[in-house]
C-alpha cells in the first residue's frame, strides 16, 4: 500500500506540472467574447518584416508584444499566422485547458497521501503491539532506562574508585554496553515513540536523545585515550540529558 501511494503521489506531481503553465496559456480556439481584452504577458506569433531579411534564416519579429492587449483583429491575425496559445497576465478558471488534468493531480496526491498514511498507521500499530508483548529491557523505556542506570552507576562509583586508570576502565566498561545494546534498543523502538508521541514528538525527544548519545561517546573516547577528567564532564551532561529524554518519553 504504501508503494502504491508513493507512485501515485509521484504520478499526480507529474501530471499537476504539466497541466499546471496552461493556467496562463489560453488557447486561441476560445470564443473571442472570451479573450479580449486580456493583456499579453509575453510576445505571440511571428511574422516577416516587409522588405524580407537578406537572410532567410533570420527570426521573424512578433505580430504583437508584451502589454498588448487582445483585440478581435490581433486575435484574427495571430490565428491566421497559425498561434494556438498566447501567454496572458490574467488567471480565470474558465478559460484554463489543463484545469481537469490539474484537479485530477490534486485528487492524486490526497489518495497518495491518504495510502501512505494508511499504511503507516498500521505498520505503527502493529509495531506497538509487537513491542508490547516484548520484555519491557527491550522497550525504548527499558533501553533508556538501562543507559541512564549506566551512567548514574558510573556516577556513583567513581569517586570510590583508587586510580584515574581504574575510573578510566570502568567508563570503557559500562559505556560500551549502553553503546552496543541499549542505545540501538532505543533507536530499534522508533516507530512505537512514533505511535506513542508522534511525529513532533519524536523528533523533539531523538533530538535529546543524540544529545545524551554524543556525550555519551565522548566520556567513552575520552576515557580510552586517559584523560579522566574530561570524560566526567561529559558523564555528567549525559546524565542531565538522560533525565531530559525521560522526561519526554513518559510524558
Amino acid at each position: 500500500m504504501k508503494l502504491v501511494g508513493f507512485l501515485l503521489i509521484t504520478a499526480s506531481l507529474v501530471l499537476g506540472v504539466a497541466a499546471a503553465p496552461t493556467a496562463y496559456l489560453p488557447s486561441l480556439d476560445l470564443p473571442d467574447e472570451e479573450l479580449i481584452g486580456l493583456t499579453l504577458n509575453s510576445s505571440a506569433g511571428a511574422q516577416m518584416p516587409d522588405p524580407p531579411p537578406s537572410d532567410p534564416t533570420a527570426a521573424g519579429e512578433p505580430i504583437a508584444n508584451q502589454d498588448d492587449e487582445l483585440t478581435a483583429e490581433l486575435l484574427a491575425t495571430l490565428r491566421s499566422a497559425g498561434v494556438e496559445r498566447v501567454r496572458v497576465k490574467e488567471f480565470s478558471f474558465a478559460r484554463w485547458s489543463g484545469k481537469w488534468l490539474f484537479l485530477l493531480a490534486v485528487a492524486g496526491l490526497i489518495g497518495g497521501a491518504a495510502l501512505v498514511r494508511i499504511d503507516m498507521r498500521k505498520r505503527l500499530a502493529a509495531s506497538k503491539e509487537a513491542q508490547a508483548d516484548a520484555p519491557a529491557a527491550e522497550s525504548p523505556a527499558g533501553a533508556l532506562a538501562a543507559i541512564t542506570e549506566a551512567i548514574e552507576g558510573l556516577r556513583r562509583d567513581l569517586p570510590h574508585m583508587t586510580t584515574d586508570h581504574d575510573r578510566e576502565a570502568a567508563i570503557v566498561e559500562r559505556l560500551t554496553e549502553a553503546q552496543s545494546v541499549h542505545v540501538p534498543a532505543f533507536v530499534e523502538g522508533r516507530e512505537r515513540i512514533i505511535a506513542d508521541h508522534g511525529l513532533g514528538g519524536f523528533a523533539e525527544l531523538l533530538d535529546r536523545f543524540a544529545a545524551m548519545e554524543r556525550q555519551i561517546n565522548r566520556a567513552w573516547s575520552a576515557a580510552a585515550d586517559g584523560v579522566y577528567e574530561e570524560s566526567a564532564d561529559c558523564l555528567e551532561r549525559a546524565s542531565a540529558l538522560a533525565e531530559e529524554t525521560a522526561k519526554l518519553l513518559n510524558g
